[in-house]
């Protein structure tokens, strides 16, 4: 640790959290391949390692934001920036910074675990994604309105990974490319009837009716997305191609050609993986394909992080739950007759794809002003989308394109992981990594 400037800051207050600072700091001392300059009443500590390219900068405005973090963690360093104790010039560095060197960090959230356990094990009780329940949650984030999403989705009002031929590709060139690929691992043939689990706008379906010939049915249980796309498909006479439900995906029972769903499965919850799998199964075709985009939890992480709530669980996804590869690699050989055809990573894709939408954000504060969203809610939205860019770039959490196909015969199994690699176990598929 390195005091740059020869003062302590006097403040009452300050000395009031000496020791909580002390606690943090000494963590902080440790960091690797990366280090937090740390600015407070005119004095600059820097802290980790002080080799490193990757800085951070933190500016302290209240002293409390040290019990914050020291007491209750991520959720409480998030919550000390919603109210205006400390800010920063690049928060998605300093998400970075403590993502490289995650296992400190929770070394130190376990510590103090039990000051929070009974009000998170409480709100994932009451969360819990029934049918009920799971309209509920998902109105608390897509019900926001279409207004807000418009200011920094793209014209298709795309809320996924977006797919990059090259950095400096617009976003709705990306998210066109997202599209096709989707298109091209389900392989869709005119006449195909598809079903889309989880609408987001409509983007996908409408895409895939004009450019493939094909007959989507898609569903959603949010209000707002659906009467959105029912406008949509009014205005651009569209009724007759795709079918739009207003259902949970328990409800369904049809069957399909082919299966999409992208970005969905992290609002069905651990409790619910397997009824999602089995209804998938229910609803695909033999000689079926289904095609699964998921941001997930890295294997290891997953039981303490399932067991716990997170920022965006309690703040932005309400009963929300990143399945692992693994989890749902295990879901799908336990409760369906579908093998793994193939899985490509795209994380980073989806880092730049928020980077899109935080700068897009960023220049709307006045339009969010006039929409009803103060500054609290700004600066909650502007740390959401820094946190998932920056742990998608320390590869903290992953996003996955799954391809999984469905035999002609019941009992019948593929052992091959796509068409240009050797057969391998399911483990071994969370190694592989192609962006």
């Amino acid at each position: 640790m390195t005091e740059t400037l020869k003062h302590r800051n006097r403040n009452p207050n300050a000395e009031k959290y000496q020791h909580y600072k002390k606690v943090f700091f000494k963590i902080l001392t440790i960091l690797q391949d990366a280090r937090i300059q740390f600015i407070e009443g005119g004095h600059t500590v820097m802290l980790g390692d002080h080799h490193a390219s990757l800085t951070g900068q933190i500016e302290v405005f209240d002293p409390s934001f040290y019990y914050d973090i020291v007491c209750h963690g991520s959720i409480g360093a998030a919550e000390a920036y919603f109210q205006h104790k400390w800010s920063s010039p690049c928060l998605t560095k300093v998400i970075q910074a403590l993502a490289r060197n995650q296992d400190q960090l929770d070394a130190l959230e376990k510590k103090t675990r039990w000051l929070t356990k009974f009000n998170h094990e409480y709100l994932k009780f009451i969360r819990v994604n029934t049918e009920k329940k799971a309209k509920q949650n998902i109105m608390a984030h897509y019900d926001l309105g279409n207004d807000f999403y418009r200011l920094f989705l793209d014209p298709n009002m795309q809320y996924s990974c977006a797919r990059f031929n090259h950095p400096n590709q617009d976003l709705a060139g990306a998210q066109t490319k997202k599209i096709e690929a989707i298109a091209a691992a389900l392989d869709i043939q005119p006449g195909d009837r598809v079903l889309e689990i989880g609408s987001g706008w409509g983007g996908l379906a409408i895409h895939l009716v004009k450019a493939y010939d094909c007959h989507v049915t898609t569903t959603t249980i949010s209000d707002a997305q659906y009467d959105y796309i029912a406008q949509q498909l009014f205005e651009q006479n569209l009724q007759g191609k795709v079918r739009l439900l207003k259902q949970d995906y328990r409800q369904l029972q049809e069957q399909y050609d082919k299966i999409v769903s992208i970005e969905m499965i992290e609002a069905v919850g651990h409790k619910y993986l397997h009824h999602f799998f089995q209804k998938c199964d229910q609803c695909l075709k033999p000689n079926g394909t289904m095609v699964l985009q998921a941001i997930t939890m890295l294997d290891h992480r997953y039981d303490s992080y399932r067991k716990n709530i997170d920022f965006i669980q309690k703040y932005i996804f309400p009963g929300g739950c990143l399945p692992s590869l693994g989890i749902i690699l295990e879901h799908i050989a336990q409760f369906t007759d579908m093998t793994l055809h193939h899985v490509q990573e795209i994380g980073q894709h989806y880092a730049m794809t928020l980077q899109h939408w935080r700068e897009s954000c960023d220049q709307q504060k006045q339009t969010m002003q006039q929409l009803g969203f103060d500054d609290t809610f700004q600066r909650l939205w502007h740390y959401y989308l820094s946190y998932c860019e920056g742990a998608f770039l320390e590869k903290a959490i992953l996003s996955y394109q799954l391809t999984f196909h469905k035999p002609k015969q019941k009992g019948l199994t593929s052992q091959w992981l796509g068409t240009e690699t050797t057969p391998v176990a399911a483990t071994e598929a969370a190694a592989l990594s192609t962006s």
